[in-house]
């Protein structure tokens, strides 16, 4: 059996597109299970709709509401896709060849991005473009996402759940824990999502930006065994001192990985850079409230 788990928080609309392509796939899950982390009548009434599940998990958080919907699926095969993404009609079924053909224990899929504009470029260029192209090669990969995912039920039994007190970075932080149980973790770009960000204007994209950089600064603090832990200083006055350069590092990182792929990535590289400039200033946030918290 397969089960597919939606967490979602008062996006009703953006859901219930979600959950009309779910409707097209060539294999379609058996259940699917969604965790309203509000609730919410409007999201319960899609939920419905469509045949889903609906589950309200009121500790907010993504690791709650991701252990919620491990909680409450009942199937030995779990997919995992975000309230805003669109998947193309073949992708379950991508998946689910990639675990049924002895591929992998977990597998992600690739995403796209619907919107257009610069804010929404940018973001796609800092976030999924080195990592979720769909252009990317497929292969091993030493973590991967909850925004468009499979494993088996196994992986949750032998690893446990999602870390709760992570803010942001769960799905990393139970992905790289997989891989270091031995699961094998695999990328497969032909299984497709569209994502449908939010990110119009360019203070959507800094305020986005300052959020990452602050939670996955946070993750990085408690994780100080991660390889590029070492990379992101505990201390929040080195962190000021050091953001520019930070910075400027994260920007090349960025134009690097994402050359193959998007060339417009040297001449964005200002507006990268600005980008950058947000998330490093989020990680000294972040090293401020960690250091008095200790």
């Amino acid at each position: 059996m397969t089960s597919l788990i939606v967490i979602t928080l008062r996006r009703a609309p953006l859901l219930r597109q979600t959950l009309e392509a779910l409707a097209r796939q060539t294999r379609r899950p058996d259940e699917v299970v969604i965790v309203d982390n509000g609730p919410d009548t409007d999201t319960e009434t899609v939920a419905h709709e469509f045949g889903a599940r609906y589950v309200v998990e009121p500790r907010r958080g993504y690791g709650s509401a991701r252990n919620r919907g491990l909680a409450e699926a009942r199937g030995d095969v779990l997919y995992f896709l975000d309230d805003d993404c669109v998947a193309e009609p073949d992708w379950a079924e991508r998946l689910w060849d990639t675990i049924a053909g002895g591929h992998a224990d977990l597998a992600c899929g690739s995403r796209g991005t619907a919107r257009r504009g610069l804010a929404a470029r940018l973001e796609y260029l800092s976030t999924d473009g080195p990592v979720l192209s769909p252009r990317l090669a497929p292969g091993p990969a030493p973590f991967l996402s909850t925004c468009n995912l499979i494993l088996k039920r196994e992986v949750v039994e032998k690893i446990g759940a999602f870390d709760e007190k992570l803010a942001m970075c769960e799905d990393r932080d139970f992905t790289a824990r997989a891989r270091a149980a031995g699961f094998r973790l695999r990328f497969e770009p032909s299984a497709r999502v569209t994502h449908l960000s939010s990110v119009e204007r360019p203070s959507d994209y800094l305020a986005r930006m300052r959020h990452y950089g602050f939670g996955t600064s946070q993750y990085f603090a408690m994780r100080p065994d991660e390889p590029l832990a070492r990379l992101f200083p505990k201390s929040a006055t080195a962190r000021l001192a050091l953001l520019p350069f930070l910075a400027a590092a994260g920007t090349g990182y960025l134009v690097l990985r994402n050359l193959p792929h998007g060339l417009d990535a040297i001449p964005l590289s200002p507006f990268l850079f600005a980008g950058q400039l947000a998330w490093h200033w989020g990680g000294w946030q972040a090293m401020r409230r960690y250091n008095r918290e200790q």
